[in-house]
């Protein structure tokens, strides 16, 4: 059983088992900052160094019950990242949109101050490669990605109906990367995504 698999029954079963009077939906707008780990592996023989960038996310949760909800939260524009090797500077830059669906829970669900906790499975689709810099001219490519997300935060809510939200997750995100079709390394960008969201519930 795929971990795809496993996540989509954890949905469902969640669903399956839901309290009718807890039902709403929540959604976010708002502005998160990727911003991959230090060490971003090894790239044609030298480190590299993978550059953080910000852009609009959007989510869509259903509160299922009294403390559980489920989300799918995504990038509504792309993230382009530098990526620069040691000794050579930046030698190009890739776009990518992340996407991830999980369970969050609710650690109190009355007055205006709401933490929250979350598991999910994540998404990266790479796209927009450009070769710069000492590999100028080269063909560049990044593979899409898949992994385990981990995120904390909180709402604040202003009335029964808006709220705003400031979060954190970790996304397990490596990347094959190759220049001309050759394999040249993996990059590890795991990144911590953080940010602030205006919230309206449903």
């Amino acid at each position: 059983m795929t971990r795809i698999t496993s996540i989509a029954m954890v949905l469902g079963l969640a669903l399956s088992a839901s309290n009718a009077n807890a039902e709403n939906l929540t959604a976010t707008l708002g502005l998160q900052n990727v911003n991959p780990k230090s060490d971003n592996g090894i790239l044609a023989g030298a480190n590299a160094r993978i550059e953080d960038d910000w852009a609009l996310t959007g989510s869509i949760a259903y509160h299922f019950a009294d403390n559980w909800s489920a989300e799918l939260w995504t990038g509504l524009s792309k993230y382009e990242h530098d990526v620069a090797l040691d000794g050579l500077g930046v030698v190009g830059s890739v776009e990518h949109r992340p996407t991830t669906v999980g369970i969050n829970y609710h650690f109190k669900q009355d007055g205006s101050f709401r933490p929250f906790v979350g598991l999910g499975y994540g998404w990266v689709n790479v796209s927009g490669e450009q070769s710069k810099g000492a590999l100028s001219g080269t063909v560049l490519r990044g593979d899409n990605s898949n992994g385990l997300s981990l995120k904390a935060g909180a709402d604040y809510y202003f009335n029964d109906s808006f709220f705003v939200r400031g979060e954190v997750r970790y996304l397990d995100f490596d990347t094959d990367v190759t220049v001309n079709g050759g394999y040249v390394g993996t990059a590890n960008v795991d990144p911590i995504i953080y940010g602030i969201s205006l919230g309206a519930q449903f």
